[in-house]
């Protein structure tokens, strides 16, 4: 269609530099929880490193398991996290935690500032 509609296409080095932000902005709680856990790698490389391959565990995690998933995923990352990262398991379990505490600040942040309340009923 020419002429007719918003054309939100990004193609290019503008599409490359948003994935880079979303990628250190989405790894970022995971590289300051191994800095306050102490690992022995708390670099924001390895950090980004230790949720790709998380991420890829996840899916070979799914693909041979199923619906077992849901309970065997947290491993994946974990794993990662020990192994990557250079923590202990325990240091692993404190830093996932740590990062999804930092999920949701940003989404709190990012997000309209306040947590999102349901409205109390109003009759009329």
């Amino acid at each position: 269609m020419s002429g007719t509609g918003l054309d939100l296409s990004l193609t290019g080095l503008p599409a490359i530099v948003l994935i880079v932000g979303f990628v250190v902005v989405f790894s970022a709680p995971v590289w300051l929880a191994a800095r306050l856990v102490r690992a022995r790698h708390p670099t924001l490389l390895r950090a980004i490193g230790s949720l790709i391959v998380g991420t890829v565990g996840l899916f070979l995690i799914a693909l041979f398991t199923g619906p077992l998933v849901f309970l065997l995923a947290p491993l994946s990352f974990l794993l990662s996290f020990k192994y990557i990262l250079g923590t202990s398991i325990l240091g692993s379990l404190a830093l996932a935690i740590l990062a999804a505490l930092g999920y949701a600040a940003i989404g709190y942040f990012i997000g309209s500032g306040s947590f999102p309340m349901p409205s109390p009923a109003v009759n009329v």
